[in-house]
């Protein structure tokens, strides 16, 4: 297996240094998102749902509180030790959880009536494969709720600020444009039923704090945000304000249905 997040020292260290900053709890507003999940997908009580990098699993007990059941599956040990205590702390023994790879789930093919994905596609290196993995076990007339970080459809552009964000997070593998994403449903056989693009502001402060980047990659960081800061060469409608730089993320949550 080439080196990817399950196997790189560098990444795993970067995913522990993450969990850590929000082990004790959600935010509010990540418990507001994952309401907002469960109520967009439209889940009942007959449904069996697959969540991929279900972290610490808060989506998968949502999921499973609502239907028949819900799978969570990754390949963090420890988070996955922590979604079983929750689940259990929480009268939830309808969830699952499983350790496995995205590329090749130990799942039986259409043994799920939905799946969703909640900002993880930019961290998977074929996020192709993960996403045909998901569309097998997905069953006829399912469904599918995917939220992520969004680049720009220009590739210049989008290959700009995917090296930004690899310099905050060396987790990062690539943020999608959005035709590439809606490529890869159409390929599959899922059609849009939703989609629903948010901006959010952020300074370089905001990028380095989450992801406790290092003083050296920081440096190298802030000097590419000054060179793409001329022109908007990121796709990030980034601005000035003397020594301080703001960008404007994108992110889509896509509810998709098979045609």
């Amino acid at each position: 297996m080439s080196e990817s997040i399950w196997t790189s020292p560098t990444l795993l260290a970067q995913f522990r240094r993450q969990a850590s900053a929000y082990a004790p709890s959600e935010t509010p507003g990540d418990r507001k998102f994952v309401a907002f999940m469960v109520s967009t997908a439209g889940a009942g009580r007959d449904d069996l749902v697959l969540d991929v990098a279900c972290g610490a699993g808060s989506a998968t007990i949502a999921f499973a509180e609502r239907c028949r059941g819900a799978i969570g599956i990754d390949f963090a040990a420890t988070a996955l030790a922590r979604a079983r205590a929750d689940a259990k702390a929480r009268g939830a023994g309808n969830a699952e959880f499983i350790a496995g790879e995205f590329e090749r789930m130990p799942l039986k093919t259409g043994c799920v009536s939905g799946a969703v994905c909640r900002f993880s596609f930019h961290h998977f290196v074929n996020p192709r494969r993960v996403f045909a993995e998901m569309a097998r076990v997905v069953g006829e007339n399912g469904w599918m709720l995917i939220a992520d970080l969004l680049s720009a459809d220009d590739p210049e552009k989008s290959e700009r600020h995917n090296r930004m964000e690899r310099l905050s997070d060396p987790t990062h593998a690539r943020a999608l444009p959005p035709g590439e994403f809606e490529a890869m449903f159409a390929a599959e056989g899922f059609r849009i039923a939703m989609k629903i693009v948010r901006e959010t502001r952020a300074g370089f402060d905001d990028w380095i704090s989450f992801n406790r980047t290092p003083p050296e990659r920081a440096a190298r960081l802030r000097a590419l945000m000054e060179e793409a800061a001329e022109g908007d060469r990121a796709g990030l409608k980034m601005t000035r304000y003397g020594d301080a730089i703001r960008t404007v993320r994108a992110s889509a949550t896509y509810l998709i249905e098979r045609e």
